[in-house]
């Protein structure tokens, strides 16, 4: 059973004890509210301060992942010494160093038509959004009134049919993504991320995420890691849970205290 995050600190406490820390934090719904338009998931300064102030501990490293685009990920966050990840885990890049899954990469130019076809079908939908992230593609329907969800996810499947042994689609919260269809997710990403960064086997991973994009993440941690699922899901494989992106945030603010 999930524990509420806050009422399990001293247990977490001791857990991050002399440990050198990997702190993987997704970015929509965990450190900022998800919102109508994705454009407007601003980082407040405040959390861009504490997470600068979390980075420069030498015995944590942090790591963001996000289905956004590694650029958009890395314009939005804008600090420099992290690790990102963005598509997914698609791409990852620290430093001057930038890393893309060359199978992911081989599909960019098929994605690029699949997009064309999308908008051809799916602009005269009133609120629909299409993402073109270069190795992945979003369509959010959260504006969409009067049209069901899987209406639109029939559309996508009609257009993707053809290239499914290459395209696969996965859901969020009110969003389709078209993504390559290669053994790849946010878990593995993780493990990516520890490995350039180099950092050694028994360090401590926490992961906070809220999507079930995030799952993948959560089953790759061990039992004396950290997981925490932004908002009580009963489906989730994190074993904790706080309610919100602001509970998330004050999380972060006792973590800078005590590690």
């Amino acid at each position: 059973m999930k524990k509420y995050l806050f009422n399990s600190f001293s247990e977490i406490k001791n857990k991050t004890r002399n440990k050198h820390i990997l702190l993987c934090l997704d970015y929509d719904g965990t450190l900022v509210p998800i919102c109508k338009d994705p454009s407007l998931a601003k980082l407040s300064p405040e959390t861009r301060k504490l997470l600068i102030d979390l980075s420069q501990n030498p015995c944590i490293s942090i790591g963001i992942i996000s289905g956004r685009s590694l650029s958009e990920v890395k314009d939005l966050i804008g600090i420099e010494g992290i690790i990102y990840a963005g598509n997914h885990g698609f791409e990852i890049s620290y430093k001057e160093h930038c890393w893309v899954h060359p199978e992911a990469e081989r599909t960019k130019p098929l994605l690029k038509n699949v997009v064309k076809k999308l908008k051809v079908q799916l602009n005269t939908i009133d609120g629909i959004l299409i993402e073109d992230k270069g190795l992945t593609l979003s369509v959010h329907y959260r504006n969409v009134a009067g049209r069901p969800a899987k209406d639109i996810k029939k559309i996508i499947q009609n257009i993707i049919g053809p290239y499914h042994e290459t395209l696969r689609i996965t859901s969020g919260k009110k969003v389709y993504e078209v993504r390559p269809n290669i053994n790849w997710d946010k878990g593995k990403a993780v493990i990516k991320m520890k490995h350039l960064l180099n950092l050694r086997e028994e360090i401590l991973k926490i992961y906070i995420g809220d999507d079930r994009t995030d799952e993948d993440a959560f089953k790759v941690l061990r039992e004396d890691d950290i997981s925490i699922v932004v908002g009580y899901k009963k489906y989730s494989k994190a074993r904790y849970f706080c309610r919100s992106s602001k509970e998330v945030i004050l999380f972060l603010r006792c973590l800078k205290s005590f590690s």
